[in-house]
């Protein structure tokens, strides 16, 4: 058994690299549209048309509100809040 935290979960198959999740984590951030200060990152690979989504360290997926704000602004829906292991979680035994 494991401790669990809140995390956004990312399917890039359909992200159209619109950078609205940027902007949005940047707000909630700096309270300012200043995607350097998100924790979330996107890359569109011009060559291959492939986008990649990070999560950076450091993402507390919004505590406090009950949507990140990364999550309300993806039209494509390709962000979720999700569940992950933490990596420093005590072992019960």
């Amino acid at each position: 058994m494991g401790v669990f935290t809140e995390t956004i979960l990312a399917d890039a198959r359909a992200c159209t690299a619109c950078m609205a999740c940027e902007l949005a984590c940047g707000f909630h951030w700096s309270k300012k549209m200043d995607p350097s200060r998100s924790t979330i990152r996107v890359h569109r690979n011009d060559a291959t048309g492939l986008v990649d989504i990070q999560v950076l360290e450091g993402c507390n997926a919004c505590n406090g509100f009950e949507t990140p704000f990364c999550v309300s602004v993806c039209a494509p829906r390709v962000l979720s809040l999700g569940r992950k292991r933490s990596a420093n979680a005590a072992q019960v035994r």
